[in-house]
């Protein structure tokens, strides 16, 4: 699917469209949701504070009760006619019979709801009732006396004290105070004081509570301090055991509860809430029942109103959520309209989720181009830089000064267009071993480097632009002020810096050549080439030399053409002599003279002297060491690039000669043919069928007494050499080329690519591409 198709259905559009709706619906749930759950707590709780409104009138009619009848008894139990039964010795029935009749008629007067008056008197073991009959025996009483439990004093105990009505015996509950004293810990009392309260005033209370609640399934009951019902008249037994029971589940469960509170309870599938409440001093515990749904008629009104609300805040969300989102959309749409509109290239990375991914992808193929663009404007911009140094210094350039200053703007060339002008060229020393070690990409880094090196020191002091000539050297184009007359010595203590750094990371060095300054920009070709020919002193200065006019003035204005000719004879007398010291010491002298020549002439001396050795001895019939051979002199000699290395080599030669000389016939053949196969070894090593055969078939002998020879003078087999010289080609092509290692094997003349692995890490103990990875990391630290 294509941006076409994502973009006519807006895709981003619709997810933001979506995104809003959800955010501004899922807040407006939120909000339904704590509302509604706040609500129904909030009712929850203002029904339970108006059920304990009720709880609490009838705990207080009965702590009234409690009161009263808590008086009463003290009141009676100071009561001269009851004292008088409660202490009598002998018993009168008719005192008896006065005195509670006096009790009885004052207090059940005053106090309707007495049921009846009871007294014991322990002297004469007898109880007396005010009620029916008046020898009444309070079974509880007695139960009493007769063992070790303390009868509750002053407490309401709801009781059956059962009565006989025509001969059948019939529950008879009441409410009993008992009020006594005891002399003694642990002692009986000498009489006891029973008050009797009907039960029905309570009850019908309660009674009317429950008929009012009747028709919202409300109840409310009374437990006593046993755990059991107040009778109340209802034929709720089925309720009243669920009650029981978890109101008891309740309080163990939560041992820490208020002794007023309220839960939530199920019964016969219906949600109850449970409100209850102790009252103080009595041990009874007041419980209301309220069907649960009865309260939530109100929420689940309030639920409908809540659901209708968040609907209409849903449609509003959706108008509203478009509304914003086309607002928020509008500049992208527009946007990606625009780039599609006047997008001309179309590509498969076009195809994309949405718009903005869309936009990321144009974005993403605009800033490749945008690199692309940059990277091909500096390339660009070098070469042209490049190509206008490379004019200064290799063409006489007649610019107008508008022309140039135009020309260094645009390159960013950054010399001056006022003052003086050097060219300082920076020499790679022993630039063949350079080329073999290095590839050419590795060669290219190097230069880059040194010029970037010795730049950024120059900078320090001068301006200056720094050139890739491609080949032994680089340029360094210095910008020095008219004033400033003391400059190469600056230039060379500069030069002299980057030197150490190129040698301490790149492991060569160069030889610098200072031109005199110009103070026109068209002579620079002049000043270029004037140090390049300086540079070729290096033979007489030696490598990492500094090299300026006058540091080889004395040598490009001598006269002289050449070491004295006294010299050349005394050298010739001490080789026919074959005294090495005289040799060395005339060697040495001759080279002193050489040094002080210039350029040309020096060159010249040397092959004049290399000329005179070779005459002398052909004279002397002895055979010349192979660094003297006319075939071979200007690779061992003439290309060395000082004269230090050329003095050196030629006092070795000549000892080597005279030395072997020495030896006998014998020895000279066996070194020329020693040096013959080692030749013939390094010229034909890729031939696959080289070997100590093909090697004695073409030198006409025997491979026997050729093997012999070679191994004899040199201390290694042919076979053993020849291997060792492909491995160290093999080894300098592995640094060098980006070759494979098959590859590498055949060029050295190995076909067996397994054989040459395993020669190769004996040699080197790794393999080829290790050895590889670890020279070319070398190089670069």
């Amino acid at each position: 699917m294509n941006i076409r198709s994502f973009f006519g259905a807006k895709a981003y559009f619709i997810k933001m469209f979506l995104w809003i709706s959800v955010a501004i619906l899922a807040l407006v749930v939120v909000l339904s949701t704590v509302v509604y759950v706040n609500s129904q707590n909030l009712l929850v709780k203002n029904e339970y504070e108006a059920n304990q409104k009720i709880l609490y009138q009838v705990k207080y009619n009965m702590a009234f009760m409690d009161q009263t009848i808590s008086n009463l008894s003290k009141f009676l139990y100071l009561n001269s006619d009851v004292t008088a039964i409660m202490y009598a010795k002998q018993e009168d029935m008719l005192e008896v019979a006065s005195h509670l009749s006096k009790v009885a008629s004052s207090v059940t007067s005053a106090n309707p709801y007495i049921h009846s008056i009871g007294i014991y008197n322990r002297n004469l073991d007898q109880s007396y009732s005010s009620g029916f009959p008046l020898f009444f025996k309070d079974q509880m009483l007695y139960d009493f006396i007769n063992s070790d439990k303390a009868l509750p004093k002053l407490k309401p105990i709801f009781r059956d004290i059962k009565k006989l009505v025509n001969g059948v015996t019939e529950p008879e509950y009441v409410y009993s105070y008992f009020i006594y004293e005891t002399p003694l810990s642990g002692a009986k009392p000498d009489g006891v004081v029973i008050i009797n309260v009907k039960p029905q005033w309570l009850l019908e209370n309660i009674n009317q509570i429950n008929m009012i609640d009747k028709q919202k399934g409300d109840h409310v009951f009374i437990l006593d301090e046993a755990g059991e019902y107040v009778d109340d008249g209802t034929n709720e037994s089925t309720v009243k055991t669920w009650l029981k029971t978890d109101f008891l589940d309740y309080r163990t469960a939560h041992p820490q509860a208020d002794r007023d509170g309220f839960f939530q309870s199920k019964h016969d599938g219906t949600q109850y809430l449970v409100t209850y409440t102790n009252v103080d001093n009595t041990g009874l515990t007041l419980l209301k029942t309220q069907p649960v749904l009865e309260i939530y008629k109100y929420i689940n009104s309030l639920r409908t109103s809540i659901i209708m609300i968040t609907v209409i805040f849903l449609v509003m969300a959706l108008v509203v959520s478009i509304g914003i989102s086309r607002k928020l959309y509008r500049p992208v749409g527009t946007l990606v309209n625009s780039i599609m509109l006047d997008r001309i290239r179309r590509s498969d990375k076009d195809e994309v989720v949405d718009e903005i991914s869309y936009l990321n992808t144009v974005y993403r193929q605009s800033m490749e181009m945008l690199d692309h663009y940059d990277k091909e404007k500096m390339q660009y911009h070098d070469v042209m830089k490049h190509y206008w140094l490379s004019r200064l210094l290799t063409e006489s350039l007649s610019i107008g000064r508008s022309e140039l200053e135009g020309i260094f703007k645009e390159m960013r060339i950054s010399l001056e267009l006022e003052g003086s002008y050097v060219a300082c060229v920076l020499k790679i020393d022993n630039y063949k071993e350079f080329q073999h070690t290095f590839h050419a990409k590795d060669r290219d880094t190097i230069r880059f480097a040194m010029i970037n090196i010795a730049s950024e020191i120059m900078a320090e002091s001068y301006a200056n632009e720094g050139l890739d000539m491609k080949d032994d050297h680089v340029v360094l184009i210095v910008s020095i002020p008219e004033e400033e007359d003391q400059f190469q010595s600056r230039i060379h203590a500069l030069i002299q810096e980057a030197q150490e750094h190129v040698s301490r990371y790149f492991k060569i060095s160069f030889t610098a050549s200072i031109s005199e300054k110009t103070s026109r920009m068209q002579e620079l070709n002049g000043m270029y080439n004037k140090a390049l020919d300086q540079a070729m002193y290096r033979v007489l200065l030696g490598h990492s030399s500094v090299i300026t006019y006058e540091a080889v003035r004395k040598n490009v204005e001598s006269k002289k053409t050449g070491y004295s000719k006294n010299q050349e004879e005394r050298l010739v007398e001490a080789m026919k002599s074959s005294n090495t010291t005289a040799i060395e010491e005339v060697l040495g002298t001759i080279f002193k003279e050489v040094g002080m020549l210039n350029y040309h002439n020096a060159l010249v001396s040397i092959i004049r002297l290399v000329d005179a050795v070779i005459e002398t001895l052909e004279a002397m019939k002895v055979t010349a060491a192979p660094s003297l051979h006319i075939s071979s002199i200007s690779r061992n000699i003439l290309e060395k690039e000082t004269i230090a290395e050329i003095h050196r080599i030629i006092v070795g030669a000549l000892q080597d000669s005279l030395q072997k000389d020495s030896e006998g016939n014998a020895n000279n053949l066996n070194y020329f043919l020693v040096e013959a196969v080692t030749e013939y070894i390094h010229n034909h090593y890729q031939d696959p069928s080289l070997s100590l055969t093909s090697i004695a078939s073409i030198m006409k002998i025997s491979t026997r007494n050729l093997s012999k020879t070679y191994k004899s003078a040199t201390q290694i087999s042919i076979p053993d050499y020849i291997n060792e010289f492909r491995l160290a080609k093999a080894a300098e092509l592995l640094v060098q080329d980006d070759l494979s290692v098959y590859e590498i094997a055949e060029k050295v003349g190995i076909l067996n690519e397994t054989y040459f692995f395993s020669m190769f890490k004996k040699k080197y103990k790794v393999t080829p591409k290790e050895y590889a990875l670890q020279r070319n990391m070398t190089k670069l630290i």
